[in-house]
């Protein structure tokens, strides 16, 4: 009992201006990237500003920094929940592959081991990013 009402108060604290943006970000920007990855054509925004013979590395790229990108803050918004998180990122990675042939997209192991390594990395950074919590 004592464990619920400790969790109860430390998730009424946390919950400040900054969090909730915090927040929010992560769930857009999730929503953001699941919608891309699921639309039936890729968005080809990389076709204008990436050469065509780098296209292919440009994408793996985009992968790997959105889903570190994701994670860092998915473990600014729950800290101490970094397994989770990570945990959390490589299943919607997956979730997404898996999805993809049936929306007309090519959905491959090789593209969830990439974005396995982006939440590798996003993880790795938040071990050296001091988080204090929020601002009171």
């Amino acid at each position: 009992m004592t464990n619920f009402l400790y969790y109860t108060a430390m998730t009424a604290a946390r919950l400040d201006r900054p969090t909730l943006f915090i927040f929010g970000m992560f769930w857009l920007l999730l929503l953001l990237v699941t919608f891309a990855f699921l639309r039936p054509e890729p968005i080809t925004i990389r076709d204008e500003l990436v050469p065509e013979e780098a296209r292919f590395h440009a994408a793996k790229l985009f992968h790997i920094l959105g889903y570190a990108f994701l994670t860092i803050l998915g473990m600014v918004a729950w800290p101490g929940r970094g397994r989770w998180v990570a945990l959390g990122m490589v299943a919607h990675g997956a979730i997404i592959e898996i999805i993809q042939p049936h929306v007309g997209r090519h959905g491959t192991v090789t593209d969830v081991g990439i974005d396995a390594a982006g939440v590798l990395l996003g993880w790795l950074s938040c071990q050296f990013i001091p988080f204090r919590g929020p601002a009171t």
